[in-house]
């Protein structure tokens, strides 16, 4: 039977926060600035660093008021309590659009360093860029900006936006639940890519977005932007008649017949937007798939055969059926929406004030992308013949919460750990490629 003593000697269970520390002075973390509050660095940095531990409420910054690793891991004098981070996050809310700029800043510096990968299209390289909403649950509150949402509670509905195949969050923006996701969209896509000209330098870029951006000025926004801007966004199909676009597809279409009684026509053709007649984008395409069933999958025959019809916008010259093989991975997206809900328990924001949530958000980011950035670089080495994606909850619960015991020598503070710790060998990786960088 084990028994349970106390000691003195200084026993940390979160010892990749020392390895976050140095991804925050790279990305300039420490350098932010409030006209209202002098020492905004610090209560940013004690919020950030919490989140990569999956915390994210105000309470939890008092866990670490005297921990000597945490202040040593990030670099600060002393952390502040937690109402005093409630207070002077509200003292900076006061300029919170100058915050999130710097924040956003902080974060394309990350992406910058990190590893980024994107697809090939008949030859030809493209970094995807993922846009979409999501609904983050604040029911039974009186926060300001929470009102119903289209999952049917009371929330926020951000918009996100996600680079490369590993996903790393490029911008966002927190909305009131009620906020249409076409409301600013073409704004938000802007500012999307100008980051995007501060983390590569030329190549294309392809964006993704679901039917609820269908809209013209979502496509005359890609479209006008440049020869190295492409997209594909769901059409939305309105009250278009489903007989019409099946016959078309019909003469048109190339025919696969997956299994007995159902039947598949994929192709091309050219459209004008619903919304914007008069006007007309050539290079703009319509992708089309109609599904025609007249059976079920175990055979039994349809009373009226069923027709699904699914259209997509795009200008891309590649193929029909890669076009929407590629829409189909935009979903992936929503794997990122639940490792930042879920894994950083980022849900529920901390405060009643709308803009102390936009700068939450944005700190919410940062930290995102430091757990993104550790968790590539540690299976980086991995010879694997196909990419794979490091999970947050499993970088925060591998990397972060790697134990050791900080001890004082000569002036200097040293971290150790287990030397047969199954984790180590990442970890010293880790830590000399920051260290190189």
């Amino acid at each position: 039977m084990i028994k349970i003593q106390t000691t003195k000697e200084n026993i940390e269970s979160k010892g990749g926060l020392l390895l976050a520390g140095k991804i925050a002075v790279k990305a300039g973390l420490r350098a932010i600035k409030s006209v209202f509050v002098t020492n905004a660095a610090t209560v940013i940095i004690s919020i950030y660093a919490l989140m990569l531990e999956g915390k994210s409420t105000f309470e939890s910054t008092g866990e670490k008021r005297y921990s000597r690793f945490f202040k040593e891991a990030f670099g600060l004098d002393f952390v502040y309590a937690k109402e005093t981070v409630r207070l002077y996050l509200e003292k900076m809310s006061e300029d919170a659009e100058g915050i999130i700029k710097q924040l956003r800043e902080s974060s394309v510096k990350i992406i910058g360093n990190a590893p980024l990968h994107g697809i090939w299209i008949d030859n030809r390289h493209y970094l995807p860029v993922d846009i979409d909403t999501l609904a983050l649950d604040n029911s039974k509150s009186n926060k300001e900006g929470v009102s119903r949402t289209y999952r049917g509670f009371d929330g926020f509905h951000p918009i996100m936006a996600y680079v490369g195949k590993e996903g790393y969050m490029l911008d966002c923006e927190l909305r009131p639940g009620s906020q249409h996701c076409q409301n600013e969209t073409p704004e938000f896509i802007e500012g999307v890519m100008e980051q995007l000209k501060r983390i590569q330098k030329g190549g294309r870029f392809l964006f993704r977005l679901d039917s609820g951006n269908d809209a013209w000025e979502t496509v005359k926004t890609i479209a006008s932007a440049g020869k190295e801007y492409y997209c594909i966004i769901k059409r939305n199909k309105r009250r278009e008649n489903e007989e019409e676009w099946l016959e078309m597809a019909r003469r048109n279409g190339i025919l696969t017949e997956p299994r007995k009684g159902k039947k598949v026509w994929v192709g091309k053709t050219k459209r004008v937007h619903p919304q914007k007649k008069d006007e007309y984008i050539p290079e703009m395409n319509c992708v089309y798939e109609v599904t025609e069933r007249k059976t079920d999958r175990y055979g039994y025959l349809f009373l009226i055969p069923e027709i699904e019809v699914n259209l997509w916008w795009t200008n891309l010259e590649c193929s029909a059926e890669k076009v929407i093989e590629l829409y189909h991975n935009h979903a992936t997206s929503e794997q990122f929406h639940s490792e930042l809900k879920h894994d950083m328990e980022i849900e529920r924001l901390p405060s009643g004030k709308f803009a102390v949530n936009q700068i939450v958000l944005a700190i919410a980011m940062n930290a995102y992308n430091t757990l993104r950035y550790l968790g590539q670089e540690s299976i980086k080495a991995e010879r694997r013949v196909k990419h794979r994606r490091k999970r947050l909850g499993k970088v925060i619960s591998d990397i972060i919460c790697i134990g050791g015991k900080l001890i004082k020598h000569a002036g200097s503070y040293i971290f150790k750990i287990y030397e047969k710790d199954p984790m180590l060998p990442v970890f010293l990786r880790l830590n000399a490629v920051l260290d190189s960088s």
